[in-house]
């Protein structure tokens, strides 16, 4: 399918990082526009993520690297088969076997697009992720981890395209993965993690209802 860009990025300049939002499902792609509206740095697309051209890409994997359906599947597809050798990899060598929720590894891939696949898992085993911070937890993880090492490399990211997290094999509706993907993009991106100062003051730390609250 054609991309079909929802929400373009702003007129702004220097931002810390430019991310691209795509998913095929109109639902989650419209429910992403209507969240990120008003934000310069995200622009929001309506079709397959691997039509972008960023220097890197997210995975939505589960905590032990399988990447055997969904999107997952196809990212590894686009590499050849090599992506989720690589991650079991790294998992194996950097974390133990098990890539936590809330945690994410940064990967250089031998391809002109895309040389970057950031894996942040959005569940530890396929299966319902309605009810979590999952959404949030991995969009959080992944900046972080783009941040890091644009912070120590010669070899910046400054293109970043991520599909709506937890909406396929989680169940999560769209509404409420696009909320706690902008909840973290405001607390990372945005600075907000500077204005906490309490745990309670932390998103979604206290009500479901806290769950569409925003930290500017």
């Amino acid at each position: 399918m054609r991309s079909k860009t929802l929400k373009p990025f702003g007129r702004g300049v220097g931002y810390a990082l430019r991310i691209s939002l795509s998913d095929r499902n109109p639902e989650v792609a419209r429910a992403l526009s209507t969240v990120f509206e008003g934000v310069d740095g995200v622009e929001v697309l309506e079709g397959d993520l691997l039509d972008l051209d960023c220097d890197a890409l997210v995975s939505p994997a589960n905590s032990f690297g399988f990447m055997d359906g969904g999107i997952d599947q196809a990212i590894d597809r686009f590499y050849g088969g090599a992506a989720q050798r690589a991650v079991l990899d790294r998992i194996a060598e950097r974390f133990y076997g098990e890539l936590p929720v809330g945690s994410a590894a940064l990967i250089a891939m031998a391809s002109t697009r895309f040389p970057f696949l950031v894996v942040a898992p959005t569940m530890r085993v396929p299966g319902d992720s309605r009810g979590t911070i999952n959404a949030y937890l991995a969009m959080r993880a992944a900046m972080i981890a783009v941040l890091e090492h644009n912070g120590t490399s010669a070899c910046r990211i400054a293109s970043l395209a991520v599909p709506g997290l937890c909406t396929g094999v989680g169940w999560m509706p769209a509404d409420e993965s696009a909320s706690q993907m902008r909840a973290a993009y405001d607390m990372i991106i945005g600075g907000g993690w500077r204005s906490i100062v309490h745990p309670a003051q932390a998103p979604f730390a206290l009500d479901p209802e806290s769950q569409h609250r925003r930290i500017g």
